[in-house]
């Protein structure tokens, strides 16, 4: 079949589906390898309508060697996700300037629907599930008109299209469900493919927490067992940093992973699951402090969790923490390493931390003392702190005085170790936002947040939240709340209860808008938990529920294979049922051949309609014409094309009802 301008239809359906197929990588790629697809693809329909060039085989060959180097002068490789994807695409856009035969045009369907399966490469989310299927029924619609041209228009083959993949759901389920799973996933992800994740840092300078807190991408999400604690009480930690080397801090010197942690709890122990977001780090989220190890992870000295490799997939694990506990007593490497500090660190410092502790003496009391010194001396909590230079604990605590958590953490902490208070930063997240459409906890990377920890004799590590002598509503109510009150030019600190109340109350749009979103993200929860996370564990939970306890491979083949035939079978009984006479032109013309034999005329089983109606004919001459005309309009209708002409079947139906022998 050759591509021509009387059929314009064909082309047209092949290029709808290629942008459909095309479309979810345009916010994924480079604009221009969109822009060569869609050159490709308008080059094609202009040869075809308006005659334009038509590039011969040293042309094409001259611009996929163009597209090769493009390609590796944008990736510097020819490998991996985002080089194959673009090799995919770029290359069948070129492929609409050779398009001759009948096969051109189904590899180049075949190869649309490998560019949607290549889609779930960056997401897997629910809108690009909707829209592969969507991108599935235009590229089998297409595929129906390339490979059997007829009459049917561009709805009634997206009806067809719709109507085949319906009829494959209960078989493609049946498959999902029973279908041996393997742990992990089926295949290596390139490399590259994780290249976009982002998450909590290792190291904290001035303003990185902040950038963090500007992304409003969630991080976890947790469903508690039972009543959540308060939000003041949700420090999520990530990582400990303990090195400093007098503008950041850094974590100490990695030691072996540990099966186990010994502390001793102080309150009743909190039950919950996280569902932990990729961010291509090992961190671990866990409520303050875990009490186990989940498996795959490990535990670090400063009672944080490690994944044993860089989480790139969502990650779902059950946990058990206390957020009172008293962590005994401190080796003396450990307090030679939270005691350190460079020598350039501010002798102002240095010197305010020696006064509090020849006033006051105990730890407490001169973390208490520095608390106060934040209150006093009108330190601002703000989400936009000016810039510091070398030296920015000193800048910060004499000179600006404004800042975000990391400037309040790390300056109280350098001022506990100048006081000689082992002390160290924790990186984590503060709070959440409690999502009652399912009842879970959503926290965002807004939620990041830095804090202290102090080691006093007989009670451990003890948290101390410097933030919360500045801003005691980002401690009380989240970030959100806080941005929310500094855009309406409110004070921090200083806010009674009924003007925060006020200053946060939502309108009824924003009501809404909320309600709306968490929906959505339980919708998408779900999504995940039901589809994109059902792995071997799931699935043998969900035979277990079922009934079928260590199910083997063999067993699981068997049931897909019998789920699958009672499928065929449900679908073949109808057709089973169907008698013969089903078609209605044929029904008509054993009508019309039930007068006939009445006459004397009898068709004889192997006879055919044609070779019948010319002996009918010879025998009754006066009928010649209407046996004729009846037995021309039958097989016109019968053997003709796929789509009946309605007007010949109606012509047929009066000729039959008025025929008489």
């Amino acid at each position: 079949m050759n591509t021509t301008t009387a059929d314009k239809r064909v082309l047209l359906s092949l290029m709808a589906a290629g942008a459909v197929a095309v479309a979810p990588h345009a916010g994924e790629l480079p604009f221009w390898i969109i822009a060569v697809f869609a050159v490709g693809a308008a080059w094609r329909y202009g040869i075809e309508v308006f005659q334009w060039y038509r590039p011969g085989k040293l042309v094409r060959v001259t611009l996929m060697l163009l597209l090769l180097v493009a390609v590796f002068r944008q990736f510097h490789t020819l490998l991996g996700r985002d080089p194959g994807m673009t090799l995919l695409i770029t290359l069948i856009g070129l492929k609409f300037l050779e398009l001759k035969t009948v096969r051109d045009h189904v590899v180049s369907l075949f190869v649309f629907y490998l560019i949607i399966l290549g889609s779930f490469l960056y997401s897997q989310s629910l809108w690009l599930g909707a829209w592969a299927l969507l991108a599935v029924t235009v590229c089998t619609a297409a595929l129906m008109h390339v490979t059997q041209p007829t009459n049917l228009n561009i709805a009634q083959r997206l009806r067809l299209s719709g109507v085949m993949l319906a009829k494959a759901v209960p078989l493609m389920i049946i498959v999902y469900l029973l279908f041996p799973r393997i742990s992990g996933t089926l295949w290596g992800l390139p490399a590259d493919a994780h290249s976009g994740l982002t998450g909590m840092p290792d190291m904290m300078q001035p303003g990185n927490i902040r950038q963090l807190s500007e992304s409003s991408e969630i991080a976890f999400r947790v469903s508690f067992e039972g009543a959540p604690p308060a939000l003041r009480e949700l420090y999520w930690r990530g990582l400990v940093l303990t090195e400093f080397d007098g503008r950041g801090w850094q974590r100490g010197v990695n030691r072996a992973g540990q099966e186990q942690v010994s502390f001793t709890p102080l309150n009743e122990a909190v039950r919950y699951h996280v569902t932990l977001e990729p961010s291509n780090k090992p961190w671990m989220l866990a409520l303050d402090l875990p009490a186990i190890r989940p498996k795959g992870a490990r535990y670090q000295p400063d009672f944080t969790l490690e994944h044993r490799e860089p989480i790139r997939e969502r990650l779902n694990y059950t946990l058990t923490s206390y957020t009172r506990y008293n962590t005994g007593a401190l080796d003396l490497a450990e307090r030679v390493l939270n005691l350190q500090l460079p020598g350039n660190t501010s002798p102002r410092a240095h010197a305010l931390a020696r006064h509090w502790q020849q006033q006051h003496g105990a730890p407490l009391q001169i973390a208490q003392a520095a608390l106060d010194n934040f209150r006093r001396e009108n330190f601002v909590y703000t989400l936009s702190p000016p810039l510091l230079g070398d030296d920015p604990v000193d800048e910060f605590l004499f000179g600006t005085r404004r800042g975000f958590c990391e400037h309040y953490a790390a300056a109280f902490v350098t001022l506990m170790r100048a006081a000689g208070i082992p002390s160290r930063v924790v990186l984590g997240y503060l709070g959440g936002e409690l999502n009652t459409a399912g009842d879970y906890l959503i926290v965002r990377q807004s939620d990041a947040h830095a804090w202290a920890e102090i080691w006093m004799a007989g009670r451990g590590w003890v948290r101390v939240d410097p933030t919360g002598a500045i801003a005691p509503e980002r401690i009380e109510l989240g970030l959100d709340a806080v941005r929310r009150l500094e855009l309406q030019g409110l004070a921090l600190g200083s806010l009674s209860s009924e003007a925060v109340q006020r200053a946060l109350a939502l309108g009824w749009f924003e009501y809404v808008a909320r309600h709306a979103h968490w929906y959505w993200d339980l919708t998408n929860l779900t999504w995940y938990r039901w589809v994109v996370d059902y792995g071997k564990e799931r699935q043998e939970r969900f035979l277990a529920s079922l009934g079928f306890e260590d199910i083997s491979w063999g067993r699981l083949v068997g049931l897909v294979c019998a789920g699958a035939l009672l499928v065929l079978l449900v679908y073949a009984l109808p057709f089973w049922r169907l008698k013969k006479t089903h078609d209605p032109s044929h029904a008509a013309y054993l009508r019309f051949c039930r007068k006939l034999a009445r006459a004397g005329l009898a068709r004889a089983p192997y006879e055919g309609a044609h070779a019948f109606g010319e002996r009918a004919a010879r025998k009754r001459a006066d009928l010649a014409a209407s046996i004729s005309e009846i037995t021309g309009l039958y097989e016109d209708l019968r053997y003709g094309p796929m789509v009946p002409d309605q007007v010949k079947f109606t012509t047929l139906k009066k000729r039959v009802a008025t025929f008489r022998a």
